[in-house]
Parts: C-alpha cells; structure tokens; sequence
C-alpha cells in the first residue's frame, strides 16, 4: 500500500512541475514577445496641439548699424571768408533751421553797406530831380539872363554900327573898331546861349537823361543789396534743424569759403544698414516693415521700414545690402550703434501650420510625431515658410490632426501616449528622472 501510494505521489509531483514549467515558459514568452516590440507597458503622456489653418507672417532676423541719412546730413561753409568772431553752439547740441552756429567779423561788410546805402539816396536824390523838371523860378531866371543877355548884344550892335562910318573915314583906329565887334560877337553869344539854356528848361528833362539816371540808381541798388548780403554772410546760420555731430570752428579763426565749420545731421530718421540673405531677397521689398532694437534700450522697438535694396550681390555670400528707414522722434539712436532688426515678409493666408516644437529631424528629413486612435506615429513633412514659434506644413499633414509638441521624440511607431494638459508636470518629472 505503501509502495502504491509513493508511485502516486511521484507522478503527481512530475504532472504539477510539468504544468509549472509550462507556465513559466509561456510568461516568459509573452514578456520576451513585448521587449522585441519596445512598447512601454503604460501609455507615455505627451503634450500635442491640434493642426491648425491660419495666417502666417513670416519674418527674418538681421543684425546691423545705424548710419545718418545722407539727404538729411549737412556739412555747413561760410560763403565768405573771414576771421570766427564767435561761436554760438558746441558739437552734440540740438540746433533749428535758421539758428546761428558762428559770427564772422563784420566790421568790413558794415562799412561796405553804409557806403552803399549812401550811394543810393545821392542816386535816387538825382534822378527825383530829373524827373521834377527846372522848377518855375529857374526858368524866369533863364528867361530873364537871356533877355538880358540880347539887350547887351542889342546894345553892342549899335555901337559897331555908330562905328562903320567913322571907321570909313579913319576917325578910329581899326584896333577899336575890331574890338568894339569883338565885344559884340561875344555879346552874341552869351546871347544865344542863354536863349537855349531857357529853352531847354522850358521843355523840360529829356527821357535819355531819365533813363541814364535809373540805370545808376539800379546799379547803385545792386551795390547796396550785394552789401547787405556779405553783411548778412556774416552769421552762419543752420539750413536744417538737427545734432551738430562735428565743429570744427573756432574763435579767431580764420576761414575759407572752402572750409567747413559744422557737421549737422537731422536724426529724426536713421538709417538701419543690414545685409539681406539670398534666400529671402525675393521676398524683401521696398517698404517692408521692419522691427528694430538696440541693445540699450533692450525693451523699446523702433518702426520702421526698407527704403532701398542694394543692385549688386556680394559675390562671396550673394547677399545684398538693404537700408531700412527708422524713426526716431524721440532723438534715442545715433549713428554708428549696433542693433537688431526683423524684417517682416508677406503674409502667407491659409497656412496650415504647427508649433515649431512640434517638428523633428530624422536623418535631414523632417518629421512630426501624430497621434491616432491613441498612437504615436512618426510622418514625413514637407515644411513652406517658417517663424519662431510656427512652422508650415505644405504636405503630410491635414487640419485637425494631433501633434506632438513634447515628449515624443524618439517614440516608437505605435506606442500608446496619454495627452496630457499643459499645467500636468508628468512630462517634466519623467525628464527629471
């Protein structure tokens, strides 16, 4: 009995470790089975966004320096020569169009202008005479010389005729008969030229003579204004309003016409100076706007805008100079600062977009990681225009789609994932450990 019951025992003992061996070698199995697949047991959480359609406004960053505006600079020379008498403004000062930079001595020019300023009232003295005519007084004087002047004659006459005779008969010396007709030739004379003086008064001034009179007075006039000019020359104002960025003016100087004296920038605008890469010269135009900063005003953006693009590309790079027109109301940039500036490009309407987190590099392929029915699965993209913090999906995508933004890199194909909001750290603490 005993030996019958030992037999039994064995073979239960064989039946219950043949059972066992071949339920451990099925868990095994299935566990070996799940490492071949690399799926985690539990859903790995990630954080996606949804494919969205939207307007883009692509834009590209450039460094640069600012520079002064040429049509807005101003180098300032005397137009006449002469000794700095003073100065009035120091270099860095604020000046307005017509304020005075430097006097020049003026002694000169104002003896020049008194002397001129004389010449035009004698001028114009003459010809207001000419043109008043002989005032009634002068012509009864002339009236009466000649009168006078043909009683004389008349008398004289007489008296060579009283001598005729007695010059016939030799009771005179033909020495004073010839003076007696010379008296009389004298007489006559003084006669007729007073009779045309009276005449000439009588018709009055002739218009020749007018006209003579208002030629000196113009010339006289042009004096006086060429005088009044230097006088003038004197001040060297400023043609624009602006910052004196150089003086070279000094008191005691002695300046040339050639020389200047002041540098004067108006700075209300600058220009920004960049270089445009190649790739994007198609999309920059004329009048784009452009996004500026320095970096000592970090929080302060200055508007402005592409004014002119270079003709001719580096040959080196193929990028192309381009200066962006900047405002500066407010007086904060200067000529010569570095700065940073985004040059925005057209708009792209209808873009189907995503984070730009959301996109991969595989092997120089770019990828994005989409969630479907709970699995992560890796697709192919073919990305369009591109901004920091959205990318454009040309193909690969479509609108509506759930993309992985975090935590999907490098996920197997088909590995469940567990979105997860955006305030959950789940993510965070995984990467942690």
């Amino acid at each position: 009995m005993f030996l019958l019951d030992k037999r039994v025992w064995v073979a239960l003992v064989l039946t219950g470790s043949m059972a066992f061996a071949t339920t451990g070698c099925k868990n095994a199995a299935s566990e070996e089975a799940a490492e071949e697949d690399g799926l985690p047991k539990e859903p790995v959480p990630v954080r996606a966004v949804k494919v969205e359609t939207t307007v883009l406004r692509p834009s590209i960053d450039v460094v640069g320096t600012l520079i002064a505006i040429p049509e807005r600079t101003t180098s300032v020379s005397p137009q006449i020569a002469g000794w700095i008498q003073k100065v009035q403004v120091v270099e860095g000062g604020q000046v307005r169009a017509g304020d005075v930079l430097v006097f020049l001595d003026s002694r000169l020019a104002e003896a020049e202008h008194a002397k001129a300023t004389a010449a035009v009232a004698e001028k114009a003295a003459i010809l207001e005479r000419l043109k008043r005519g002989p005032r009634p007084e002068e012509i009864e004087v002339a009236r009466h010389d000649a009168h006078k002047a043909q009683v004389a004659a008349g008398a004289l006459r007489s008296e060579v005729e009283a001598l005729k005779p007695l010059q016939a008969r030799n009771e005179v010396s033909p020495v004073q008969f010839q003076k007696a007709r010379s008296a009389l030739e004298a007489a006559e004379a003084e006669s007729a030229a007073a009779l045309a003086r009276l005449k000439l008064l009588e018709a009055g001034t002739r218009p020749e003579e007018i006209a003579e009179a208002e030629a000196r007075l113009a010339a006289a006039r042009a004096e006086l204004d060429s005088a009044a000019l230097n006088l003038q020359l004197c001040k060297i104002a400023s043609p624009i309003d602006g910052v004196i960025t150089q003086l070279a003016a000094r008191q005691g100087m002695y300046v040339e016409r050639t020389a200047s004296v002041a540098t004067i920038v108006d700075l209300s605008k600058v220009f920004m100076q960049v270089r445009i890469p190649s790739a994007y010269l198609a999309q920059v135009k004329p009048g784009a706007a452009v996004d500026v900063r320095v970096a000592s005003l970090p929080d302060t953006t200055f508007r402005g805008s592409i004014a002119r693009i270079g003709g001719q590309a580096d040959p080196a790079t193929g990028d192309v100079d381009a200066l962006a027109e900047v405002a500066n109301e407010n007086g904060l940039l200067r000529p010569g600062l570095a700065c940073r500036g985004r040059v925005w490009l057209p708009e792209v309407a209808d873009a189907l977009v995503v984070p730009a987190a959301a996109i991969a590099d595989r092997a120089g392929t770019p990828v994005v990681t989409v969630v479907r029915e709970g699995k992560a699965s890796e697709v192919k993209v073919r990305l369009g225009v591109q901004t920091p913090e959205k990318t454009q999906v040309i193909e690969g995508l479509a609108p509506g789609e759930t993309v992985v933004t975090e935590g999907g890199y490098g996920l197997p194909e088909g590995c469940p994932v567990r979105l997860v909001e955006p305030g959950d750290r789940t993510i965070a603490e995984k990467s942690s450990r």
